[in-house]
């Protein structure tokens, strides 16, 4: 009976498996977001763009950009830009996007009308990869995957739980049976043999229990986060992308909708 060459081949085959989807936590997909009523004023130094942006999924990280185009068709991309734009603009409502001309030293004249553009978007979601988390602290995989972390919480506190009545059960068998080992009165020690023995067993159901909680984890998290994926995927099916453009850039799809005036 060796733990510890047992415990390592299980830490192996569970460290192949939440290997195998790593941290893939997003999906790129179409959106059925849409952008709506942009409209801008001059406030001073600054132009502050509104627009409304609605049809957003739950988790869904739009990539937003701002453009202004003149009557000639020439194209200003503002740089100083703080709000509502850019990377990680999620939740339908009323945005703002504030841009510093001054920064930027842009003189607009004539007419110009602003463009707000949907130029990615993706769904944020707990994944498989989730399942190395539980292999460092057991049952954090799972306050990621689940939406409800009564089942991670329960998790957690077995498994450290069984781990201190094991090493404390280890200690006791150590203790009786170097006990054993130097003890000199006969009468004493098949009954310090048979102790050391019995804290050692249970030391062993401990650990072996403790393992198995974290296995099931692991396992639960990394199918877990399979499901997420699915669900994700799923949500950008649901809808037909009636009004929307795609266009081709870097190699891939990209989804937008504008609304100019």
């Amino acid at each position: 009976m060796d733990i510890h060459k047992s415990t390592e081949k299980m830490r192996f085959c569970l460290l192949l498996i939440s290997g195998l989807c790593l941290f893939n936590q997003s999906l790129i997909c179409q959106t059925k977001a849409r952008i709506t009523d942009v409209d801008f004023r001059l406030d001073d130094r600054y132009i502050t763009v509104t627009y409304i942006l609605t049809g957003s999924l739950p988790k869904e990280e739009m990539t937003i950009e701002l453009k202004f185009i003149s009557e000639n068709n020439e194209t200003v991309i503002p740089r100083s830009i703080m709000n509502d734009v850019g990377t990680k603009v999620y939740g339908d409502g009323q945005k703002a996007i504030v841009w510093d001309i001054i920064s930027d030293q842009v003189v607009l004249s004539g007419n110009w009308k602003a463009t707000v553009a949907i130029v990615s978007s993706r769904v944020l979601y707990s994944g498989a990869g989730n399942a190395f988390l539980s292999m460092i602290f057991p049952g954090l995989g799972g306050y990621y995957v689940d939406t409800k972390k009564g089942r991670a919480v329960l998790t957690t506190l077995s498994v450290l739980g069984l781990g201190a009545y094991g090493v404390y059960e280890k200690i006791q068998a150590n203790k009786y049976f170097a006990d054993y080992e130097s003890s000199k009165n006969l009468s004493e020690i098949e009954s310090l043999y048979t102790k050391a023995n019995e804290y050692n067993h249970n030391y062993f159901i401990a650990t072996r229990a403790a393992a198995g909680i974290v296995a099931m984890d692991v396992i639960y998290v990394f199918f877990k986060g399979l499901h997420n994926r699915k669900v994700a995927k799923n949500a950008y099916n649901a809808f037909s992308g009636d009004g929307l453009r795609l266009k081709h850039v870097n190699n891939g799809l990209q989804i937008g909708y504008s609304l100019t005036f």
